[in-house]
């Protein structure tokens, strides 16, 4: 139950974050996907059923949050959720270049898709624009930021206990 709610409390600090703080710090001209850092980073600790129900829930709040097409968040955060789980099934979890490799993957991977259901709605967007202009610059953000989201996990809410780097 502790977990549950913590992981809760960490998904509305993230949503709030995100859709507020953020977008006023402007670095690379993109806003930062927190929730599909906290997506990565408890899929690789838990595994990919827990990623996936996270990203479930991260999707959907973003989906509330950003306006839009409803789903194209609950999509790709779910998918990812469950592939970092499934990766974090195969890959030493202490080493801190895994989340961070995992991050960049996770985000051109989850851009792109969300980039084809777009278009597949009717979006007019060329591709290596956004690919130059959005994902590439998010891709570094997220590399930025990966290393401490994953730090908080591996101390905070482990699931073996306290973890060490």
């Amino acid at each position: 139950m502790r977990r549950v709610l913590s992981i809760a409390g960490v998904l509305l600090v993230s949503i709030v974050l995100q859709s507020t703080f953020f977008p006023r710090i402007n670095l690379f001209g993109v806003t930062p996907d927190l929730i599909l850092l906290v997506t990565v980073c408890y899929g690789l600790l838990y595994g990919p059923l827990q990623g996936l129900y996270l990203g479930l829930a991260g999707g959907f709040l973003l989906d509330l949050a950003g306006g839009g097409i409803l789903g194209i968040n609950i999509l790709t955060k779910t998918l990812l959720g469950y592939g970092s789980g499934y990766i974090g099934k195969t890959v030493f979890k202490d080493n801190i270049l895994i989340p961070l490799v995992v991050a960049v993957v996770a985000t051109l991977a989850g851009e792109i898709t969300a980039f084809l259901f777009l278009t597949a709605f009717g979006w007019q967007g060329r591709f290596f624009n956004y690919l130059y202009a959005t994902v590439l610059p998010l891709s570094l953000y997220h590399l930025l930021l990966a290393a401490p989201v994953y730090l908080i996990f591996l101390r905070h809410l482990n699931p073996q206990g306290k973890g060490r780097i």
